[in-house]
């Protein structure tokens, strides 16, 4: 598994799913919060195959687990 590291604003996202994020012209550098990177998930086309849907639902989960973690940890 991918080591996590800080994007942008205290985002932690790990190499991957930041790439995947970037092959839906998501660049979470640019993002202040998760939510942010979780809207701009929600506005990705509605033209995804089945797979591309898959991948981008995944690292959606992946962001809002580990939000939903840190919040708990404060």
């Amino acid at each position: 598994m991918d080591e996590l590291r800080k994007f942008g604003k205290n985002i932690l996202i790990n190499e991957n799913e930041a790439n995947i994020l970037l092959k839906y012209n998501i660049d979470v550098t640019k993002c202040n919060s998760i939510d942010e990177v979780l809207l701009l998930v929600d506005r990705v086309d509605d033209d995804l195959t089945d797979e591309e849907y898959d991948e981008i639902d995944y690292v959606a989960n992946n962001l809002a687990e580990r939000k939903y973690y840190m919040e708990m940890n404060k």
